[in-house]
């Protein structure tokens, strides 16, 4: 976008990081919901097998996360250059590669999750909750890595807020989930990650036709 490179720096970077810390703050907002809900509905033994799946499912937030920042790199540079076709190139091989990571990683998760958590020390009596939660969670893994790697793109062309409003939009859509699956179905601990899986996914399509509409509007 030209506002990053026509107003002034303390301007421009106000205007592009604003959307990324209020964004930042939501992505917290799924775990909280899934916390509280969870805790209130169901009891305490499930909340404590949610809340002992939030380190391993942390780890792989965090590389979906730093896999975009680092693809977003080389794409915001062509951008920069309006090199459309290279920046394009750049976008396809970062979901290509970070679509086959997801599914390694969400493999080797569904084939190992109880005794990650137990090599975890979770307690027996939360041991197969947990090893629920996270087999839903692996599920949704491509997802989860897909609208990581898109926003990050989104950032490198500019559109900060566009990931924020998707963000919102996933977070209010995964509270209303939760409180049907966990409070209406008595889903327990399963219906909290369904929540978070049905979320994360539509927001991920969703993300994904409208970065190709902001492809479409490109040259090249």
């Amino acid at each position: 976008k030209e506002y990053l490179i026509r107003q002034a720096p303390a301007k421009a970077l106000l205007a592009f990081s604003t959307p990324m810390i209020i964004g930042n703050l939501f992505q917290q907002l799924y775990t909280m919901t899934d916390s509280v809900i969870v805790g209130q509905a169901v009891g305490e033994s499930a909340l404590a097998a949610v809340g002992a799946s939030y380190a391993l499912t942390n780890v792989f937030i965090s590389i979906a996360s730093c896999g975009g920042v680092g693809a977003s790199v080389l794409t915001s540079q062509a951008f920069g250059r309006r090199d459309y076709h290279r920046m394009k190139r750049f976008i396809s091989t970062a979901l290509f590669t970070f679509l086959a990571v997801s599914l390694l990683l969400g493999g080797f998760g569904l084939a190992f999750s109880g005794q990650i958590m137990a090599w975890l020390r979770t307690p027996a009596s939360i041991l197969d909750d947990a090893a629920v939660y996270l087999n839903i969670y692996f599920l949704g893994l491509p997802f989860l890595f897909m609208y990581n790697i898109l926003s990050s793109m989104f950032n490198a062309l500019g559109e900060s807020r566009i990931p924020l409003y998707l963000l919102i939009f996933s977070s209010v859509l995964n509270i209303f989930l939760d409180l049907y699956m966990v409070a209406t179905l008595h889903l327990g601990v399963a219906g909290a990650a369904y929540a978070t899986f049905i979320a994360q996914g539509i927001s991920a399509v969703c993300s994904f036709l409208i970065f190709l509409r902001t492809l479409r509007r490109l040259d090249g």
